[in-house]
Parts: structure tokens; sequence; C-alpha cells
């Protein structure tokens, strides 16, 4: 094996996202929950569509919610847009293999799409762990961003989430779950819960 040390990492990010994911799931929303008001916060990058702020998606509260692995925290600072509130001075570090996971968010039954301020050099890859209504749990691939030098929103992560459709029954929970390759950071963690592209 060419990166068993990879591996090994890898494998220990799952065990860990599994067993959180499991204690968690009693306070999973179900059916019929607003996500709460939203607003086009990318408008200024052309994206007009409505997003809904996740609970601490700006760290202004610590890590309260989060679940961080060794080498994340939350640190001083933040993105420059101040895309979420101007007194807004807090955002999420990840070293290199590093790891957080969201709490747990609601989205609507079409696809939602994923937005976030990101800055660093590196990449994050996104994954979501999502429940659906009869308490089955799925690990779900959305994919690595590379990540520039100067703050700037993610694309829009949305169709490569299409999945949770057929990969859970009423599947209306989800975990959105980074990690990090080189040194990034992360702010400001939206959801556009209801949209169809």
């Amino acid at each position: 094996m060419k990166h068993p040390l990879r591996l090994l990492v890898i494998a220990a990010v799952l065990v860990a996202l599994t067993s959180f994911a499991a204690s968690a799931r009693a306070g999973l929303p179900l059916g019929g929950v607003s996500c709460g008001p939203t607003s086009a916060v990318f408008s200024q990058w052309g994206d007009n569509h409505q997003y809904y702020f996740t609970s601490n998606g700006g760290f202004e509260s610590g890590s309260s919610g989060w679940t961080l692995g060794p080498g994340a925290s939350v640190t001083e600072g933040n993105e420059p847009f101040f895309i979420h509130s101007s007194s807004d001075n807090h955002a999420l570090s990840l070293a290199n293999g590093a790891f957080a996971a969201s709490p747990w968010v609601c989205f609507g039954s079409n696809t939602p799409h994923i937005r976030f301020m990101a800055s660093g050099s590196g990449s994050i890859h996104v994954r979501l762990i999502a429940r659906g209504l009869l308490g089955e749990l799925a690990i779900l691939d959305g994919g690595t961003i590379q990540v520039g030098p100067s703050w700037a929103p993610t694309p829009d992560l949305g169709t490569t989430f299409s999945q949770l459709n057929s990969a859970l029954l009423g599947a209306n929970a989800i975990q959105v779950v980074l990690t990090a390759t080189g040194n990034v950071q992360v702010d400001d963690l939206y959801i556009d819960p209801f949209t169809q592209y």
C-alpha cells in the first residue's frame, strides 16, 4: 500500500462520524420543519438563490454544536465580506487532515444547495451524513473544493447531493462534514433548502 497512514486516518474519521451521527439522532428535525428565514446572501457573486444560515454557521458561539477533530479550531478573524453580520469575528481553521461536522441542519424535499466562505492553501472535501424518517443513516460524498489564498464563496454544492432523494426515504436532516487537505479556513455555512435546479 502506498498510503497506509492516509487510509488509517480516513478509517478513523469514518468511525468517528458514524459514532457521533448515531448519538445525535434523537435531536433531528422531523417532517414539515421550517428551516428558518432565507436571503440572497451570495447575490454579489451572481447567485440570487435564497439561503438560510445554519446553526452557529459563522462560529460566533465557538464550536458549539459542531464536532471538531484534531487540528480543527475556532479562531479570531472573519471573512472580509461579512455576509452574515458586520459584527462577526470568528472562523473555523482546519489544519491538514482535520475535519469538522456541523450541527444537524434541515433541508427541504428537493435538492439542497450548500455554500460557505473559504480561504487558505489546499482543498476541502465535503461529505453529508443524512438520516431518513426510518432512522437509517447514509454518508454521501459531496466532492472536493479547491481553496485559494483569498476569501471567496465556494461553488454552489447542489447537484452532487441529489443522491439524497433516492438514498434515504424522507431524509430531511443532514450534517455537513468538512475535511481539509492543506491549511484552510471556513466561515458562514448557508443552505438553500428547497431549490430545484
